[in-house]
């Protein structure tokens, strides 16, 4: 697949999520944006699909490429980073893989997890 500038005709942003514990012992999670950044959709057909990733795995994920950034490898180890994306998938997602591309111009093939959903690791993120 060839992947141009013109394919990244959305905008995201990249943030870190902060903690605070409210007076009544309940924590209140909020996302500050650190950048943002255009992406565009990875499609692959159903066999790739399947072949590479189990049906579970695939729900509440979405693929997207994006110019390589160091930050997405960082987030990809540490929950504490989140990225939403626009409408229709308006959610907030961590990184659960990264296929980076360090060529300069490179650009990384990133599969997004739902915040609140299980991760391929097995343990459970907590949306806000």
């Amino acid at each position: 697949m060839k992947i141009t500038l013109k394919r990244l005709r959305y905008k995201a942003t990249f943030n870190q999520r902060t903690s605070t514990e409210a007076d009544n012992g309940n924590w209140i999670y909020k996302d500050v944006k650190l950048f943002e950044f255009y992406y565009g959709y990875y499609k692959q057909s159903l066999s790739q699909s399947v072949s590479s990733n189990a049906f579970d795995y695939l729900k509440d994920k979405v693929t997207i490429i994006a110019r390589h950034n160091d930050k997405f490898i960082e987030a990809l180890n540490n929950d504490s980073f989140t990225i939403t994306l626009p409408k229709p998938n308006d959610k907030t997602y961590h990184v659960a893989s990264i296929n980076p591309d360090y060529e300069v111009n490179g650009y990384d093939t990133i599969v997004l997890s739902a915040v609140g959903t299980t991760t391929t690791t097995g343990t459970t993120s907590h949306d806000s």
